[in-house]
């Protein structure tokens, strides 16, 4: 007899909710106790239903979903098979106190997560291997016209637009900051920020990482160059209200109603930029995968060189994805996705060796992966983190000079 959990909150209304999945993170198979999750960006359905395109409007209407099981019970309940990144969810939470479980991370509650429900139904809307429903294609089509909606009236130009906010002269320093499990790399010229690339901050279940005391670095007037929309890379950006009034240069790529109503809130500060740039040292350029669901490998990575010393801030996009001329000569790097699970090795490393992984301890990623980091050493590389780890305290890292 299955015996339902012990509830220990009001039982609500079921919620019906569409969305993308934003992230996939297999179990352990080493470990037995772990379980696989998935991140979506969802919205609710019935205020989608009802208001179209306008529910974008409504911060009561959007919410992450972090869902949690094994990989046999996504399948056993609900014939899932195999979830990636990129596809569209119809599913239902309830209070009936069973398993799988989900936590609602609600816009309207600043994405902090309230207590845990039941997933009392799933299916795909979008896949070739699921069994579709008469209108699911036509739904897709009008959810991913609502989440590019708020940002049409965006400009959309060269990437030299941005390379113009790095300048051509002066002392370049580049700063990774401790920012937890998330993003951040701060420019300095001749002593002053000027900018970021990538401005993040953890999401609630890995807010744990973040440092006791996190520092916002004054930018009067500066820019930030995101990489890709994850939110643990713009998030931080999002919280901190002095960052909202920078100037955004970011890709625009497909992403799911929470990021299109944050995308929506920079209004005219959000630039939408294409192609490469370089200028006074650095060199902008995208990640070559044409997979239009792969943020990561799509997303911007920054290379800056002085002297023959060179440095690249590759966001999420691995080594595969990221052009040769971008890696070539490197003397410090940031690893990509913070230390994730690689299956291409590392370019050789040129003194002075340095390599970053920007994460934090404790995080439900399990960042970063061992053996991404024993890659690097057989390189050449010397690793460091932003994290606490038994070789040292945690804290920002300089990456160049």
């Amino acid at each position: 007899m299955k015996v339902p959990i012990r509830k220990r909150f009001e039982t609500r209304e079921p919620t019906d909710y569409y969305g993308v999945v934003e992230e996939v993170v297999d179990a352990d198979p080493n470990n037995a106790r772990t379980r696989s999750f998935l991140l979506i960006d969802a919205v609710r359905a019935d205020l989608f239903d009802r208001d179209g395109a306008q529910v974008i409007e409504n911060r009561g209407a959007l919410a992450l979903i972090r869902a949690m099981s094994t990989p046999r019970r996504w399948e056993e309940q609900f014939g899932l098979g195999e979830i990636t990144k990129g596809e569209w969810l119809s599913f239902r939470l309830d209070d009936s106190g069973e398993i799988p479980r989900a936590w609602e991370l609600r816009a309207d509650n600043n994405y902090a997560a309230g207590p845990s429900r039941s997933i009392a139904a799933m299916r795909r809307l979008n896949s070739s291997g699921a069994i579709m429903q008469a209108g699911d294609d036509k739904l897709v089509m009008s959810l991913m016209r609502t989440t590019s909606l708020p940002t049409q009236k965006q400009p959309r130009v060269s990437a030299d637009r941005a390379m113009g906010r790095l300048g051509i002269d002066g002392n370049i320093e580049i700063i990774i900051l401790d920012v937890g499990q998330a993003s951040a790399a701060l420019i300095k010229r001749n002593g002053k920020a000027i900018g970021f690339f990538d401005v993040g901050a953890p999401i609630w279940f890995n807010k744990g990482s973040l440092p006791k005391s996190i520092s916002h670095p004054s930018v009067p007037g500066g820019f930030v160059i995101l990489s890709h929309w994850d939110f643990d890379h713009f998030d931080l950006g999002r919280r901190h209200q002095p960052y909202r009034k920078l100037d955004w240069y970011a890709p625009d790529q497909p992403v799911g109603p929470n990021t299109a109503r944050f995308q929506a809130d920079l209004g005219n500060r959000l630039t939408f930029i294409d192609g490469p740039a370089s200028g006074g040292g650095f060199s902008l350029e995208r990640g070559t995968s044409t997979d239009s669901s792969d943020r990561n490998g799509s997303g911007y990575q920054l290379r800056y060189e002085k002297d023959g010393r060179a440095v690249l801030l590759t966001g999420d996009t691995s080594y595969d994805f990221i052009q040769g001329h971008m890696l070539h000569g490197i003397g410090g790097l940031t690893i990509p996705h913070h230390g994730g699970r690689s299956a291409m090795a590392p370019p050789g490393a040129i003194a002075p060796w340095r390599a970053i992984a920007s994460y934090g301890a404790p995080n439900s990623y399990r960042h970063p992966h061992p053996q991404t980091l024993a890659d690097h050493v057989s390189q050449g590389w010397r690793v460091a983190a932003t994290a606490r780890t038994l070789l040292g305290s945690r804290g920002n890292r300089r990456l160049y000079p």
